[in-house]
């Protein structure tokens, strides 16, 4: 069998996936370093995929899918994995006449293993890694955005709110309250800073937040400045989002605020990451929009369910910031 396999990797949107997807460029290469794989997405998520060491080229679809399929196929692929089901990967697929053409296996119990799976059809002697792994790119970003953390107190907390009117996102945001609830108990318990990070899109709710070693970071960094901000935090703290897994693929301790996705396929992959889950009987729907609620002015039941206690019983039962302020004592 040919070990030095040629593999494009495709999936185009949503931040969070694109990262859960690494585990196949990575299963693959811990086992077969000489295969070459290369992956197919958008200009903005190739950011995230030049912080993962495991993918030898990134490919930009910019639209023009004749166009694309004659790129692909000059670059002659053993193989095709396509994680998005839509026409449009179908013909890129097809038409580019890989040895195989791959689709996204249903067969692992989390999104995670379901890469793998996908992976395992490929090479079927990988095994699964233990955690996602990224790296920073660009070391002097990182060195930036250290030095500018460095001016506030540690520990360094980073929360990742969401936006309260994003309206595909149901179940997925806490309330605002509970987040200020949650910063001024965090800092009077831990001590140090709480920096919020979204997007500009987000500043103005997120700005509600605002307050004494509390800084609204949304809207302020680019994608790599908040990769780097996320991989320096001692803990990050969201609901399911982007930053959860971003953060976990950096070894950071996570913890997810649960609310209609089910913990068993979205939870933060790695030993670090961990969830806080509902305590309504209404959950897990993985509806975008919540039946139980008509208008903007209210959260949904499932996530509504969670306290501020929760999250802090979590972090306080997995010594989640222990590491941190043991770190803190000894500098001091």
């Amino acid at each position: 069998m040919k070990s030095n396999k040629k593999i494009l990797i495709i999936r185009y949107n949503a931040i969070g996936d694109i990262v859960l997807s690494t585990i196949i460029p990575q299963a693959i290469k811990l086992k077969h370093p000489e295969c070459e794989i290369h992956y197919l997405t958008t200009k903005r998520n190739s950011e995230i995929l030049k912080n993962c060491p495991h993918v030898d080229k990134i490919m930009i679809y910019e639209g023009n899918i004749f166009g694309m399929i004659k790129k692909i196929f000059k670059e002659r692929y053993d193989y095709i994995v396509s994680l998005n089901y839509t026409l449009k990967n179908y013909l890129l697929g097809f038409l580019s006449f890989p040895s195989k053409l791959i689709f996204k296996s249903s067969k692992g119990s989390s999104w995670v293993e379901n890469n793998f799976y996908t992976a395992k059809k490929v090479y079927n002697d990988i095994e699964l890694p233990e955690r996602l792994y990224l790296k920073n790119s660009d070391s002097f970003i990182e060195f930036r955005i250290l030095k500018k953390l460095n001016e506030y107190p540690k520990p360094h907390i980073v929360i990742n709110p969401g936006r309260f009117y994003e309206q595909t996102r149901q179940g997925r945001i806490w309330n605002i309250d509970k987040w200020k609830e949650l910063s001024k108990k965090l800092l009077k318990t831990y001590g140090g800073t709480i920096f919020v990070n979204g997007s500009l899109k987000e500043r103005d709710y997120h700005l509600q937040l605002e307050d004494e070693n509390v800084v609204v970071l949304s809207g302020m960094h680019n994608l790599k400045e908040s990769f780097a901000l996320l991989s320096l935090a001692d803990i990050v703290i969201s609901g399911d989002s982007g930053p959860v897994h971003i953060a976990s693929a950096y070894n950071r301790n996570t913890i997810a605020i649960l609310g209609s996705t089910s913990p068993d396929k979205i939870k933060p992959y790695g030993e670090n990451g961990y969830c806080v889950e509902p305590k309504s009987e209404c959950k897990y729907c993985w509806k975008k929009k919540c039946k139980y609620l008509k208008d903007k002015t209210g959260y949904a039941p499932c996530i509504e369910s969670i306290n501020v206690e929760d999250v802090m019983k979590k972090i306080e039962e997995k010594n989640l910031l222990s590491s941190a302020l043991c770190e803190l004592e000894k500098a001091q």
